[in-house]
């Protein structure tokens, strides 16, 4: 369906569901300083011509519209999302630093949650009497590629 189709139709749906009629709406509109005549609205709703961006953005406006970013397949919020959003915007600049820092660490504990940690076999101390003296690193996973290499030359020497 061509997108001027889609606006169409989504247009013609949020009057519907309003339940204003034609009339109201371009009264509505008039309010915001935008004057079309309800033939013109009709024709936006039948796909005869499209708004300009002003026009539409106070048309979902007026139609309660919360996200019409949804039309164009992008996601929209939650109601407590966009509850905390307009919170958001009511706080100071203190509050806002501390909220952006608390949201930051919470995100990176857990994201760094998710992600698989390294294995890591820990070593005998070397004052237990079982404690064998090898040739590898003790944290081999994060040893240096020098000493990673120089272990598994090692270990491939026939003569070892």
């Amino acid at each position: 369906m061509p997108a001027k189709s889609v606006i169409a139709n989504f247009i013609k749906q949020l009057r519907k569901t309003s339940g204003l009629s034609a009339e109201e709406v371009t009264a509505g509109l008039r309010e915001y300083g935008i004057t079309i005549s309800s033939k013109t609205l009709y024709g936006y709703e039948n796909g005869a011509s499209m708004p300009n961006a002003d026009v539409f953005v106070t048309l979902c406006r007026i139609y309660k519209c919360s996200n019409p970013m949804d039309l164009f397949g992008v996601s929209s919020m939650e109601p407590c999302e966009s509850d905390m959003v307009e919170k958001y915007r009511g706080l100071d600049t203190h509050g806002r630093e501390m909220v952006d820092f608390t949201l930051l660490k919470e995100w990176e504990r857990s994201t760094a949650a998710r992600e698989p940690k390294p294995r890591v076999i820990p070593m005998m101390a070397k004052d237990d009497p079982l404690y064998v003296n090898a040739a590898h690193a003790e944290d081999y996973a994060n040893a240096p590629e020098e000493l990673k290499q120089l272990e598994e030359d090692i270990m491939d020497d026939e003569n070892f």
